[in-house]
């Protein structure tokens, strides 16, 4: 089949464009800061990411609770996750400035051989520059993201940047992440622990936390993974033995926070396994505990993460960015 790519749609009122190979296809809304609405496993036959029963994506004004709009799908946190101030003083919106901010694209291969796209956006509050460009090559099983955040302004910035891909799953999946030590944050219902836990990954009390609970459980919790050995995270359906995963540099991405929701939470089912460069969620509290990271005024950041779909294993000792899979 080889590689295409189609803007010639739209969902739900909003630009579409349609990544694909014989492996892949992948929606990207660029009016929502680019997002990726589905990420679908051809093979398998499944969209991988999860969508709100109730939330249709849509436009949102800058401050506008993340929750409240969330229709599901891949976004990007920055910079910062809880509402914070930054050390300016100025108040930064939940989940960030790129969810609600419209980005430019273009189309920069379109080749069977290869397809790219690139987005570009500026953030209101942060004077931040973002170029990210997605690649589908041939019919690889692995999308490709570059990204380059650029400080455009005249002072320097204090950033918390997450990849927030929300996995569609069930009881029979399970989140493998090479970390060593784990911490409780937000919490409800019990099960998962409470705020100020900390415990050896991934055993928590009797419970491994690496499996899905049910929904019956009646419980969620944010979780900071740790003391990471590699710089990848995997999310298996062990009962149909595929699933997906992220490769990324560690060495800016030293936290997994692992947000799992059984049913405890707003009446919802999913979970999140989500590469950040630092935590606690809000901002000022990040840098406090000198976990933010900080951007000078005209620096760049360059650096690229590896989506890899999978096929054929039940857990995961290592995920490789040309997609290969160890089990």
């Amino acid at each position: 089949m080889g590689a295409r790519i189609d803007d010639r749609w739209q969902y739900h009122g909003l630009r579409t464009v349609r990544l694909e190979n014989a492996r892949l296809a992948v929606d990207v809304l660029p009016e929502l800061g680019g997002k990726i609405l589905r990420l679908i496993d051809k093979r398998g036959d499944r969209d991988l990411l999860w969508h709100s029963p109730r939330v249709e994506p849509h436009r949102a004004e800058l401050h506008a609770n993340f929750d409240d709009h969330w229709p599901g799908g891949w976004d990007e946190a920055f910079p910062g996750g809880a509402p914070s101030p930054n050390r300016y003083g100025d108040q930064l919106p939940y989940m960030g400035e790129l969810w609600t901010t419209a980005a430019s694209y273009r189309i920069v291969q379109n080749d069977p051989a290869g397809v790219e796209l690139e987005l570009d956006l500026t953030t209101p509050i942060t004077p931040a520059r973002w170029t990210r460009r997605l690649t589908l090559s041939g019919d690889d099983p692995v999308l490709r993201i570059g990204y380059r955040l650029e400080n455009v302004g005249t002072m320097p910035f204090d950033y918390n940047w997450g990849l927030h891909p929300v996995a569609a799953i069930s009881p029979a999946h399970r989140f493998d992440v090479p970390a060593a030590r784990a911490e409780v944050d937000e919490n409800g219902g019990g099960t998962l622990g409470v705020k100020g836990d900390r415990y050896d990954w991934p055993q928590f009390n009797d419970l491994d936390v690496r499996r899905a609970l049910g929904p019956e459980a009646k419980c969620f919790a944010l979780h900071y993974l740790t003391e990471l050995r590699e710089g990848w995270v995997a999310t298996t359906d062990t009962a149909e033995r595929r699933g997906f995963g992220l490769v990324f540099d560690h060495a800016l991405f030293p936290v997994v926070w692992l947000w799992m929701v059984y049913g405890g939470w707003r009446g919802y089912y999913h979970a999140i396994a989500e590469p950040w460069t630092g935590y606690p969620s809000p901002l000022a509290e990040a840098v406090e505990a000198g976990r933010a990271r900080v951007l000078d005024a005209g620096g760049v950041l360059e650096t690229e993460v590896a989506t890899v779909v999978y096929e054929g294993v039940d857990s995961v000792s290592r995920l490789s960015a040309d997609g290969g899979v160890e089990a």
